[in-house]
């Protein structure tokens, strides 16, 4: 959600950003998350200004470290929208642990089974994402944005 609402290509993003703004969902986020989101938005504001070309841009990028000394506009981007009333959840060791039964019951990556796990753990049960992988969570109501 983050990543196509600072990429402008989902207003389905917006409109739920401008909903948490005005207070109307409660929204969380995990440190996880925002790693994530800063790590992507890197490499596209990389591409944008022309520093690498697309395609295997983390390479690129780890080839040229100098280029990373350079870039801001990701933080501002990121750091703007945890402006927003959004409570920042710090993984904990246990949310590590029960992660590993989440793989194996769900088949989800490391990252999502530890999202999900800090959401089990503050009683979630909604989740915003693109992410079709937690469909195979039955014990999840997803809420996707439909114009991406």
């Amino acid at each position: 959600m983050f990543v196509y609402h600072l990429g402008a290509k989902g207003g389905d993003c917006t409109a739920f950003f401008d909903r948490v703004a005005g207070k109307e969902i409660e929204a969380y986020i995990t440190t996880t998350i925002i790693a994530e989101v800063l790590h992507r938005q890197m490499l596209v504001e990389a591409v944008l200004k022309g520093r690498i070309t697309p395609g295997k841009s983390l390479n690129k990028l780890k080839d040229n470290p100098e280029i990373i000394t350079v870039l801001t506009d990701y933080i501002i981007e990121v750091e703007k929208l945890l402006e927003l009333p959004i409570r920042i959840i710090t993984v904990q060791p246990d949310d590590i642990t029960r992660s590993h039964d989440l793989r194996r019951t769900h088949g989800l990556f490391v990252n999502d089974s530890i999202n999900l796990a800090c959401a089990q753990r503050l009683g979630l049960g909604d989740i915003v994402t693109r992410d079709a992988d937690f469909q195979r969570v039955p014990t999840l109501r997803l809420w996707e944005p439909t114009d991406i």
